[in-house]
């Protein structure tokens, strides 16, 4: 799981990182943990990258937290939002913007766990990955992860969330069968594979996703992809 963690005080960015990553070990599962000093720089970064949990501190100079959870809330209701807070009078605002949980400040390790524990009861763990020979080289690539895939010759480009561009002597037919034709991707054009759970919208004949990338959908597709992608996200909603 990919955490973001939003605070103007570098103490508790610190502090937060070294708990997730002592559970991380604890538990054995992976938390990838990104700092942000500012509302506005995380806002930015959301441009190209999701993240699967957030703590955000509320009180921050220039933009809030509540300001920023706002503009999180824009673009996705399926993050995980944690407010952090040396008060509880923002309860209100907080839940308003569907927040997971409320964390007051100094925090322990103990309700860190807890609120984490909490979410992976409500999300099992996604572990599905693929391993592909790059050179020498295997890699594991987890199917959450990936974007987006499209064809390059005989090579297929295999673009992940942190933005990772993997490049594999593949087929798009090999990929969706090394996938186990997992229900999240879809081939919306020839040589075009994306994963559902990146889509921002459908305008038109395009296709438009989280990381600000368009591809063309084919016509004979076009009504087939807009009603593949409304019953995923009716299923996973």
């Amino acid at each position: 799981m990919r955490i973001a963690v939003i605070d103007d005080e570098s103490i508790f960015r610190m502090q937060l990182k070294m708990m997730v990553e002592k559970l991380s070990a604890k538990k054995e599962l992976s938390f990838e943990v990104e700092e942000f000093d500012n509302g506005p720089d995380f806002v930015n970064a959301l441009s190209s990258k999701r993240f699967d949990i957030v703590f955000m501190d509320i009180y921050m100079p220039d933009m809030d937290g509540i300001e920023t959870a706002k503009k999180l809330r824009e673009l996705t209701e399926r993050t995980f939002l944690i407010f952090m807070t040396a008060s509880d009078g923002h309860y209100p605002d907080a839940f308003s913007l569907h927040a997971f949980d409320y964390v007051t400040k100094p925090f322990t390790i103990d309700r860190i766990e807890q609120v984490l524990d909490e979410i992976i009861e409500h999300t099992p763990m996604d572990e599905a990955f693929i391993k592909l020979n790059i050179g020498a080289v295997e890699k594991k690539v987890y199917l959450k992860d990936i974007v987006r895939v499209t064809t390059d010759g005989h090579y297929l480009d295999i673009i992940e969330s942190a933005g990772e561009d993997v490049r594999v002597r593949l087929t798009s037919g090999e990929f969706l069968e090394m996938a186990g034709n997992d229900k999240r991707f879809i081939m919306v054009n020839r040589g075009i594979i994306v994963n559902m759970d990146y889509v921002d919208r459908i305008e038109g004949a395009d296709i438009y996703l989280d990381d600000k990338s368009i591809y063309p959908i084919s016509a004979k597709k076009l009504s087939n992809v807009m009603q593949e992608l409304n019953d995923y996200k009716f299923t996973t909603r």
